[in-house]
C-alpha cells in the first residue's frame, strides 16, 4: 500500500536527528542539490531512494534553521545578573516553595538601556501567600542571574537542558520578584482555553479533597504538577501512569461528545466536522498542546475527513502525517520522550491489535479486546521504558484491567462536570460520584505498587539488543511465509533474539570499577567489584532549606545505578549526616534492596533518625564501623581508618568515616568531609597512602594540608564539586597544592563522573564530558 506520508515522516526524522549530530551544513545542502538533480532523471525504484535523500538532507538542514531561530538571543546574556522584560506564556507551576513560570522575552537591561532580546526562559520566584500569581499574557519585569540550564553529568542521566529546548527554553532564572507591568497583546482562543481549564481545575479543588481535584486533573487535563510525588510514584511503578496523560481517548471523548450534540441536533455532517475540530482545538489548547493530545487530534481529523468525503483512511498513514506536521510544528519534538511513547503506542495498536484480537479468539469479546490494546500497545514501548525510566512494571499488566475502565469512567464524570460547573446543584453530585471513582484508582493502585516485584528495574538497551527486540516481535508477528523460512527456522530466529535482549538486560558488566558521581555540591561514590559486588559512599543531597520535590537520590543516583544493571547494594556508607553526602542516600535505601548500611556515629540529626526508621522498616542492618575494622566485598578490602571508636572531634567533619580500599594492590582513600585535625589524627596513626585521594569536604581551605597530600602521595586526585557553587570551592590553594605535586586533578563540575576502570592489573580512566 502506497503511504507517502509515512514515507515522508521516516525519512524527516532521520534527517532531524542526522541534524541535531551533524553541524556542518554544506554536506547536507550538496546532498539535497544532487538529490533534486537526480529525481527528475531517475526511475522507479531509484526515484524513490532520491526521495529518500531529499526529504532526509531537508530535516536536517530545517532542524538546524529552527534551532537557532528558536534560542533566539537571550541565551547570549547568560552568565550574569539580568534585568528582563517579558510575557508569560504559561500557567504557573506551583509547589511548596517556589512558582515558576515560562516566559516569552522581550527586553534586557544592558547598560542603563532596554534592549531587544527575543527568547524563552523558565522563571522561578520564591512562594510567598501575600503575592498574586501571573498568569497567561501578563507582562512582566524581573531580575536575577540568569543561567544556561546544566546537567548532571552521569551515564544513564536525565538531560534536563535538552528537555527545556524541546520547549524552546534556552536559560534560567530565579528572581526574588517579578513585577507586574500590565496585560500583553496574546492569542484570545488560548486565552480563552486557559482560563477554561482553571475554572474546571478550581471546581475540582472546591469539591474534593486536594489529592483527589490532582488526580482528577491528570486524568482529565493531563496535568500532573499538583499531584502528590508518592502518588505519581505508585502510578508509575503500577504501570498505570499513562490515565494520568491526555491522549486520544480524551480526544475522542470530546469530539463524540459534540458529534452526539450536533447530531442530536440534526445538523449537517459538514458541521459536525467543523465544531467537532473546533472542540478538540480548544481541548488541545486547555492540555497545553503536548505531542499526544496533537498527535490523536491530527489522526482523528485525518479520519473524520476521510468519513466526511468517503474515503477511508489509512492508520499508518495518518500516523506519519500526524508526526510529520508535529515536525514542523517543532523539530525538537521527535526528541520528547512523550512523543517517541506516544507514537511507540499507537503504532504498536495499529500493528498488533487485529493479531492479538485473533490470538485470543477464545476469550470473550470485552476482555480480548481490551488484552488485545494493552498487550499491543506495550509491545513497541519496552526500549523506550527502559531507556527514560530504567523500569519495568509487571504489576500493569493486571493492573491496567481495572484502573482504565475506572479511568474511562471518571474521565467521562469529569468532562461532564467541566461543561455544567456553571451549574453546582447539577454538577456537584457528579464531582462526587467521580471523586469515589478516583478514590478507588488510587486506593486499588497503591496497594498493587506495594506488592513485591511489582516493578522490575532495566537497563537501557543497547543499538545490539534494540535491534534484536524489534527483530523479536516481527519474527513472533510475521507469518512464516512473509519471512521466506521454514516454521523451525523461525522459531531459532525468535529464540536467539530473545537470548540477546535477556544477555543485555541481566548481563553484568565485568571488571573492577570506582565512579565518582556527578550529584552537583555532594559526594556520591559507587565501586562494582569484579563478581558483581556493589558499594555506595554517600548519595549526595539538597541543602537542608530546600523544600522542593527534586531529589538527587531519587533523580541523579538511581537513574545511575538502574542504567549500570545495579538491583541490589551489598553496603551503603554513610561517612556522616550532612545532607550533601547523606541526603539522597535515604532514597535509595527505600528504594533498592541493600544488604547492609555502615555508619562512623550515630548523630540523632533528622537525616541519621530517618535512615534508623527506613533501615527498621526493611530489616536493613546498621553497622558501626570505627578504625581498626576492616570488612570485604568481593576481592575489595575496605580498611576504616577514622572515626575512633571512644574519641570524637567538635567539628562533626572531622568524624566522617574515611575508608581505604585495596584491590590488587591498587589504593582508593575516600576521606567524606574531613578537615585537618582529622587528617593530622589519621595520618599519625594509619598508612594513608594511595594511588587515588578523594579530596574532602569538595577542596574546601579548611582540608588538604600540604602534610596529609604529602603521606598520601596520590597519583591522581578527584574533587567532587557542584559548577559555580556558593562555597567558592574548590579552594584556589588546594588547587595550586595538587597542581605543584604534579596530581593529576579531576572535578566532577568540569569532568562530570569520573570511573577508574581496572581490567587485570590495567587501570583506565574516563570521563562523562570529553575535555580537550
Amino acid at each position: 500500500m502506497y503511504r507517502p506520508f509515512l514515507f515522508v515522516f521516516l525519512f524527516f526524522a532521520a534527517g532531524i536527528v542526522a541534524g541535531e549530530y551533524i553541524k556542518i551544513l554544506w554536506p547536507f545542502a550538496l546532498a539535497l542539490i544532487a538529490g533534486f538533480g537526480f529525481y527528475f532523471f531517475a526511475r522507479d525504484f531509484r526515484k524513490t531512494v532520491f526521495l529518500g535523500i531529499i526529504v532526509f538532507t531537508a530535516g536536517a538542514l530545517y532542524h538546524n534553521f529552527w534551532s537557532t531561530n528558536l534560542e533566539g538571543t537571550i541565551a547570549n546574556y547568560a552568565g550574569n545578573y539580568r534585568t528582563v522584560v517579558g510575557v508569560v506564556v504559561s500557567p504557573p507551576e506551583v509547589d511548596e516553595t517556589k512558582v515558576t513560570y515560562e516566559v516569552k522575552t522581550l527586553y534586557i537591561l544592558q547598560d542603563g538601556k532596554y534592549i531587544k532580546a527575543p527568547g524563552k526562559i523558565r522563571v522561578s520566584v520564591a512562594r510567598k501567600d501575600s503575592a498574586e500569581l501571573l498568569n497567561y499574557g501578563d507582562a512582566t519585569e524581573f531580575s536575577g542571574f540568569l543561567r544556561i540550564p546544566t546537567n548532571y553529568e552521569n551515564p544513564g542521566g536525565f538531560d534536563y537542558r535538552a528537555y527545556l529546548v524541546q520547549k524552546g527554553i534556552t536559560a534560567t532564572m530565579f528572581s526574588r520578584e517579578m513585577k507586574y507591568l500590565g496585560r500583553a497583546d496574546v492569542n484570545p482562543l488560548v486565552k480563552s482555553a486557559l482560563d477554561f481549564r482553571e475554572r474546571i481545575q478550581n471546581f475540582y479543588r472546591r469539591a474534593l479533597s486536594p489529592k483527589l481535584a490532582s488526580l482528577l486533573s491528570g486524568i482529565v487535563l493531563g496535568l500532573k504538577g499538583d499531584i502528590p510525588e508518592d502518588v505519581l510514584k505508585a502510578f508509575s511503578d503500577g504501570g498505570v501512569l499513562h490515565v494520568l496523560t491526555a491522549s486520544g481517548l480524551n480526544v475522542g471523548i470530546v469530539y463524540a461528545a459534540v458529534e452526539g450534540v450536533l447530531k442530536f441536533l440534526k445538523l449537517s455532517p459538514r458541521a459536525c466536522f467543523f465544531f467537532g475540530n473546533i472542540a478538540v482545538l480548544f481541548y488541545s489548547l486547555m492540555a497545553g498542546m503536548s505531542p499526544p493530545v496533537l498527535r490523536a487530534a491530527v489522526m482523528l481529523e485525518v479520519v473524520m475527513l476521510g468519513r466526511l468525503i468517503g474515503r477511508k483512511s489509512d492508520p499508518l498513514n495518518s500516523l506519519g502525517f500526524a508526526g510529520f506536521l508535529l515536525l514542523l510544528a517543532n523539530s525538537f519534538n521527535i526528541f520528547s520522550a512523550s512523543f517517541q511513547l506516544s507514537f511507540a503506542a499507537t503504532l504498536g495498536i495499529i500493528l498488533f491489535f487485529k493479531p492479538l484480537q485473533r490470538f485470543f479468539v477464545s476469550i470473550p469479546a470485552f476482555f480480548r479486546d481490551s488484552l488485545a490494546v494493552l498487550i499491543s500497545a506495550q509491545l513497541l514501548l519496552f526500549p523506550f521504558l527502559a531507556y527514560y525510566f530504567h523500569k519495568i512494571s509487571l504489576a500493569g499488566f493486571l493492573l491496567n484491567f481495572i484502573i482504565v475502565p475506572l479511568a474511562g469512567a471518571a474521565l467521562l464524570g469529569g468532562f461532564l462536570t467541566g461543561i455544567v460547573s456553571f451549574l453546582p446543584f447539577f454538577a456537584v453530585p457528579i464531582v462526587k460520584i467521580t471523586g469515589v471513582l478516583v478514590f478507588l484508582m488510587d486506593w486499588v493502585t497503591t496497594l498493587a505498587s506495594r506488592l513485591p516485584f511489582a516493578t522490575f528495574s532495566v537497563p537501557s538497551l543497547g543499538p545490539l539488543a534494540v535491534l534484536a527486540y524489534f527483530a523479536l516481535i516481527a519474527a513472533v508477528f510475521a507469518p512464516v511465509e512473509a519471512l521466506g523460512i521454514k516454521r523451525r527456522q523461525k522459531f531459532a530466529v525468535i529464540g536467539l533474539c530473545f537470548l540477546i535482549v535477556a544477555w543485555s538486560i541481566f548481563w553484568v558488566k565485568p571488571g573492577f570499577e570506582v565512579t565518582f558521581l556527578d550529584v552537583g555540591q555532594g559526594d556520591c561514590i559507587f565501586i562494582k567489584t569484579k563478581d558483581g559486588g556493589t558499594v555506595l559512599i554517600d548519595g549526595g543531597g539538597m541543602p537542608a532549606y530546600y523544600k522542593g520535590s527534586f531529589d538527587i537520590g531519587e533523580d541523579v543516583v538511581l537513574p545511575y545505578l538502574y542504567e549500570q544493571g545495579v538491583r541490589k547494594l551489598d553496603v551503603v556508607v554513610f561517612t556522616h549526616f550532612d545532607s550533601d553526602h547523606a541526603g539522597g542516600l535515604l532514597s535509595i535505601i527505600e528504594e533498592m534492596d541493600v544488604n547492609a548500611v555502615v555508619i562512623g556515629h550515630p548523630d540523632y540529626s533528622e537525616i541519621y533518625r530517618k535512615m534508623v526508621e527506613v533501615a527498621a522498616k526493611k530489616k536493613i542492618p546498621v553497622l558501626t564501623v570505627s578504625r581498626g575494622d576492616i570488612f570485604r566485598v568481593g576481592e575489595a578490602v575496605f580498611h576504616v581508618l577514622n572515626p575512633k571508636k571512644h574519641e570524637l572531634f567538635e567539628d562533626d567533619n572531622d568524624n566522617s568515616v574515611v575508608l581505604k580500599m585495596i584491590y590488587r594492590g591498587f589504593r582508593f582513600l575516600f576521606t567524606g568531609d574531613l578537615g585537618f585535625e582529622g587528617e593530622k589524627d589519621v595520618m599519625a596513626e594509619c598508612d594513608v597512602e594511595a594511588d587515588v585521594l578523594k579530596i574532602a569536604h569538595h577542596g574546601s581551605n579548611t582540608s588538604t594540608s600540604p602534610e596529609f597530600l604529602n603521606k598520601v602521595n596520590p597519583d591522581f586526585a578527584v574533587i567532587s564539586v557542584g559548577k559555580n557553587n556558593s562555597f567558592g570551592h574548590p579552594s584556589p590553594r588546594v588547587i595550586e597544592l595538587l597542581e605543584k605535586s604534579k596530581i593529576k586533578v579531576f572535578r566532577t563540575d568540569i569532568h562530570g563522573a569520573i570511573s577508574f576502570k581496572i581490567r587485570g592489573n590495567n587501570v583506565r580512566l574516563y570521563t562523562q564530558k570529553k575535555i580537550n
